[in-house]
């Protein structure tokens, strides 16, 4: 007899009240158990239906697999078996047209569907509902209910069955989505904890070594950080030549591992070579399965790598070897990068520390030959003012004597030799006085202070250069900025470069001197230009050198010291001079001063 329709025996408002204590429920569970289990008694109840079952679809193979079942003696001899979607055309239909199937009297699946025929066992159904479950437009599955007898399904259950569907498929959703949430908690707190395993570490070892410099302690105390963290194995190898040769190891190192560590390899034929040449940590799981670096390292099985590289080149290997385990741990890498990482900072630490100790080395002999050359200049002007002024002085006295005494009687050959060797003389004295004039200069302690060079040029054009202006001058001077230094040292400096000027312009009328600055970010250059004689670019260079003139006496007088004084003196500012010309086109000189002051 057919069972009576939930209209006749169940109202829809009572089924209503049922999906809303299933709304209620599913909203509590977290599980795909209890959600099948929510879905499936109220369904089968609430119908009267004898059995159901829950048919999940594993999307990596296409499967389907039995989620969950009530009623049912025996689950395997019903015909909603596990298998391939193909297999089962059924369910495969409903998938596709994300309709639900009715089968309500007796031979209507059997009609539908022959081939279900031979998978029928047990107690056959007489009637069947069949509901695809669907989230997101993805399908996940279907719930099916068997009736012993037919079953006209009405417009409310087929409503509610719908509705069911619906639910258990949103519920179905967020359990695997709480799941693969708990699995990324679980996941990202695994990684926080390494990673602050991995910083305990790193700060363990900052703390171990301090300011420690010595390369042999610091790699020391990395391998032991190492072999208590991750209970491995651990090697120092630094290249000599071609081989890697092991500088520090464990004490319990294998007795045949140790001789060839010390011996030395080369990393060519192994499979980690590569990796390390990346400038990166290699990690090597079933490293008894691949080239390895020598036959004794196979006692690991697992071998992992840090490189160290200096000037771009592989200077040292710090490596691990495991025998417990045929692959890395995430926690063993993070240590090991940590650690390396470490090791890394400190000893590029020392090698700084090492260049910076050879530096002042350097510096100090440097100083102490500076001192001792200032020794000998400060020697050497004292012999020249008195050892050589003094000669010369008594041979331009006793040459004045000679004159006097001679009177009307020297020829005019005789004469015109008596004036080469006052001439002479009179040089000499000069160049005696120039010596002294840059050995003074250099001597003279460096007075930084705030310098304003328009008001310095002013005070020498006023002051000093007029006794030299003995043509027509036109002077193109722009505003020139305010600098650190010394006041005494950057006048010497202009009057040296504007007397030059002037002497190289002599012969021209007008001559123009043009004096200007030009900022140039860290420093200002200063220039002045003039169209005088102008000079061999190709001798630049000697400009600057002592008693180096590129013009005979006769052109242009002057001593050949004035421009190594000036370059002196801008070297105690820590700028640099330069001089650019070109034979009859006019030359320019200038300098650099930094913006910020040099110590003395």
């Amino acid at each position: 007899m057919p069972s009576s329709p939930a209209s006749d025996s169940e109202p829809f408002s009572s089924l209503a009240e049922r999906l809303q204590e299933i709304t209620e429920a599913l909203a509590a569970t977290h599980t795909e158990r209890d959600v099948i289990e929510i879905v499936l008694t109220p369904a089968v109840q609430a119908l009267g239906a004898v059995a159901g079952i829950v048919l999940r679809i594993d999307h990596t193979d296409q499967q389907m697999k039995i989620a969950g079942s009530q009623g049912y003696e025996d689950v395997t001899r019903t015909i909603w078996q596990e298998g391939p979607i193909e297999d089962h055309q059924l369910i495969a239909d409903i998938l596709h047209m994300h309709q639900a199937m009715y089968f309500e009297h007796a031979g209507a699946l059997k009609a539908a569907y022959p081939e279900l025929e031979s998978r029928t066992g047990g107690r056959a159904a007489i009637a069947n509902a069949a509901l695809p479950m669907f989230l997101d437009g993805q399908p996940l599955g279907v719930i099916v209910l068997d009736f012993t007898e037919p079953h006209y399904f009405t417009a409310a259950e087929r409503r509610f069955l719908t509705i069911l569907a619906n639910q258990c498929a949103v519920a179905l959703g967020r359990v695997e989505a709480l799941r693969t949430l708990e699995a990324q908690v679980e996941e990202r707190t695994r990684q926080l904890e390494e990673e602050r395993a991995a910083l305990e570490i790193f700060v363990t070892f900052t703390e171990a070594v301090g300011s420690q410099t010595d390369v042999k302690v610091l790699v020391r105390q990395a391998m032991t950080l190492l072999e208590e963290t991750c209970d491995v194995e651990v090697a120092h190898v630094e290249r000599e030549g071609e081989l890697f040769k092991a500088t520090e190891w464990n004490p319990s190192a294998d007795a045949a591992l140790l001789p060839r560590l010390q011996r030395g390899f080369t990393l060519q034929t192994s499979g980690i070579a590569r990796l390390l040449q990346q400038n990166t940590a290699a990690f090597i799981d079933h490293w008894q399965q691949t080239p390895l670096l020598f036959e004794e390292s196979a006692i690991f099985q697992a071998v992992a790598g840090y490189p160290y590289f200096v000037a771009d080149e592989l200077q040292s290997v710090l490596f691990m070897g495991t025998r417990r385990s045929a692959t890395w741990t995430e926690r063993d890498k993070r240590i090991f990068r940590a650690v390396c990482r470490s090791l890394d900072l400190a000893l590029d630490r020392a090698r700084q520390a090492q260049a910076l100790t050879a530096q002042r080395d350097v510096l100090d002999a440097r100083t102490r030959a500076l001192s001792l050359a200032n020794e000998e200049l400060a020697a050497f002007s004292s012999s020249v003012s008195h050892d050589l002024r003094t000669p010369v002085r008594h041979m331009l006295g006793f040459l004045r004597l000679a004159r006097q005494s001679l009177d009307g009687r020297l020829d005019e050959k005789s004469a015109r030799y008596l004036d080469v060797v006052e001439q002479s003389g009179r040089q000499m004295d000069t160049l005696i006085d120039a010596m002294l004039d840059l050995a003074h200069a250099v001597q003279q302690p460096f007075r930084p202070q705030q310098v304003d060079l328009n008001k310095l040029l002013e005070l020498i054009r006023k002051g000093l250069l007029p006794d030299l202006l003995t043509h027509n001058v036109q002077w193109e001077v722009d505003s020139l900025p305010s600098v650190q230094g010394d006041w005494d040292a950057l006048k010497q400096v202009l009057i040296q470069l504007t007397e030059n000027a002037l002497k190289f312009t002599r012969t021209r009328d007008p001559a123009i001197i043009h004096i200007w600055a030009e900022d140039q970010g860290e420093a200002w250059g200063v220039f002045v230009q003039d169209n005088g004689l102008g000079f061999d670019p190709r001798y630049q260079d000697r400009l600057f050198n002592m008693f180096q003139r590129l013009h005979s006496v006769q052109e242009v007088p002057g001593t050949g010291v004035g421009l190594a004084s000036v370059r002196r003196l801008i070297l105690k500012h820590g700028g640099q001079v330069f001089a650019e010309g070109q034979l009859g086109q006019g030359a320019t000189f200038g300098f650099t001063l930094p913006k910020t002051s040099p110590k003395d």
